[in-house]
């Protein structure tokens, strides 16, 4: 607990019995002026919680500063305020709603009595997602406040919160200002790197270093969360000290973004740039519009255009097919080996009419207890129609919907008429489109394929030499290449058995490889090598050949 003597302190004051949980100081725990971002919030606070602190008996008495997501700050912002009234109040930051200290006494109501005896007072509560705040809390916290307005008490109560529970939703009524507070945008991640850096600065790590406008404004941050960025300054301070031979070291701007890169190549989750051919999964019951455009996927020129001409140009010319008796929302099946961009097209084609993308594939339907499959099946249209225009995509159709003349489960043959129902549509499939992808086009049942429910099949082939040059080319326009690492050098490798899905392995792999030969000091740049893809390809066969003779062992 930290506490400042004032003269406004009682002998039995409130830290003495709850020095646990309770903060009570006469400096404010923060200002607007020390952080970056959040212009907007920050000017309705000031306007609505500032501004009123000089009304005497007129203060805005009680704020909540909602945010969801766990970046989001709200107690940066709610610390901030403090900073922004007069140097007469007092400050106590109340983080948990009981005390160790004190068993079952609560230190909402200690705490607030003790402001009141203070007045002015600011008072931070970062309880209220506590477990153990329910409705008789949010009962006491009522009173309190309603007492504070009735005596025109110069003391604010400012509240923050991430999950809009039942009790929060019944008790909204409490604040006089609700603020939800969004996720922090890129000027307020790009002043994480100038905190985490003073904080270096002031343990006596590092020598004095703030970034300026520009040096910030230069570093490629991507997507890095605020933990991520964090991790970048840790990094760079670690990588730093290792090499300055006991000194203090210095830091520049491009120290940090070579961590950047470490950092980023590290993410268990890759970036869009990276994904190129990774067909992975999207929650099927959270659709969205997808970030992968066509450019994005190297090759199949011939397969994209078919498939604007199959799909986006009938969206565009809705009206014209509608009134020719034509459904818009054909189905699309694409066919042929894995791992040579079936999803990413789909995912291109939903981007391209920005539509919302739904995605499940065919095993994850496999419900053998009876009627959870047809129900997921059933929701998951539903879904679809509620968040129209949308795009449906089937991965592995293959085993959702598969011949019914074979030896299948009796639940399979009632998933396939589930399937069959929603295709033709009691309720119309309005602005839906239905895709697929299977590599096994045969094992599918007759009736899915007729007319009228699957109309276009195209055929997504391996890649041809210049497609596989041209997939390299995306995956590495991002990466830091060395000089001698060109299209050319990469047409002169044997890439006959690599599929779309395998360069993006390999250019990855020899990202890896490259962040830990510099990581570990034994590269002076950052950057991706002949050696690292060589090794990146000899990895991805090696692990092939292992693939296949493990495969062959279980047969």
């Amino acid at each position: 607990m930290n506490s400042d003597s004032t003269d406004k302190e009682d002998d039995d004051s409130v830290e003495d019995v709850y020095e646990d949980t309770v903060t009570i100081q006469s400096d404010p725990f923060g200002s607007f002026g020390s952080f970056r971002g959040y212009t907007e919030e920050k000017q309705q606070l000031h306007k609505t919680v500032v501004e009123p602190s000089g009304y005497n008996r007129y203060v805005t008495t009680s704020v909540l500063l909602l945010g969801e997501h766990p970046d989001c700050q709200t107690t940066t912002l709610a610390k901030g305020i403090s900073g922004e009234l007069g140097n007469e109040y007092s400050f106590f930051h109340v983080d948990s709603v009981k005390s160790e200290i004190m068993g079952e006494e609560n230190n909402i109501e200690t705490t607030l009595d003790a402001a009141r005896s203070r007045e002015p007072s600011f008072i931070l509560l970062t309880c209220l997602d506590e477990h153990g705040f329910g409705e008789t809390e949010y009962e006491l916290l009522r009173r309190q406040i309603e007492s504070i307005q009735q005596s025109h008490d110069r003391v604010t109560v400012v509240c923050t919160a991430q999950d809009q529970d039942i009790d929060l939703t019944a008790h909204d009524s409490i604040f006089e200002v609700v603020i939800e507070v969004p996720e922090p945008g890129e000027e307020f991640r790009r002043g994480t790197l100038n905190t985490e850096l003073e904080r270096a600065e002031t343990a006596g790590i590092i020598e004095p270093t703030q970034l300026d406008e520009e040096a910030l404004s230069e570093l490629n941050i991507g997507d890095l969360t605020l933990q991520e960025l964090r991790t970048v300054i840790k990094r760079t301070v670690q990588r730093r000290r290792r090499v300055s031979g006991g000194e203090t070291p210095t830091i520049t701007s491009t120290h940090i973004q070579d961590s950047i890169s470490i950092v980023e190549a590290e993410k268990l989750e890759e970036s869009t740039g990276m994904t190129l051919f990774d067909e992975d999964d999207t929650d099927q019951f959270e659709p969205e519009i997808p970030s992968v455009t066509f450019d994005d996927i190297g090759g199949l020129t011939s397969e994209k255009r078919r498939l604007r001409e199959a799909v986006t140009k009938p969206v565009e010319y809705s009206d014209t097919f509608r009134e020719a008796g034509y459904s818009v929302g054909q189905g699309i099946l694409l066919h042929g080996p894995p791992g040579n961009g079936k999803t990413m097209l789909a995912k291109a084609v939903a981007n391209d009419l920005s539509y919302q993308f739904l995605s499940v594939k065919g095993p994850e339907l496999d419900q053998p207890l009876v009627g959870v499959s047809e129900d997921q099946l059933r929701e998951l249209f539903q879904t679809a129609r509620e968040h129209a225009p949308s795009v449906i995509f089937f991965d592995e159709f293959d085993s959702l919907a598969p011949s019914r003349k074979t030896d299948t489960p009796v639940w399979k043959d009632d998933l396939v008429n589930t399937l069959l129902s929603e295709l033709d549509g009691l309720e119309p499939l309005a602005d839906v489109i239905v895709m697929a992808a299977t590599n096994r086009v045969d094992k599918l049942d007759d009736a899915v394929l007729r007319s009228g429910r699957f109309d276009t099949f195209i055929k997504i082939p391996s890649p041809s030499l210049e497609e596989q040059v041209e997939i390299f080319t995306v995956h590495t326009d991002d990466l830091p290449t060395g000089e001698n690492v060109t299209t050319e050098w990469f047409r002169s490798l044997r890439l006959s058995d690599l599929s779309g899905a395998d360069i993006m392995a390999v250019c990855r792999k020899a990202l890896e490889f490259a962040v830990r030969d510099f990581d570990t000091g034994s590269a002076q740049q950052l950057v991706v090598t002949r050696a690292n893809i060589e090794a990146a390809l000899d990895r991805l066969r090696s692990e092939l050949r292992q693939q296949q003779q493990s495969s062959r062992g279980f047969r």
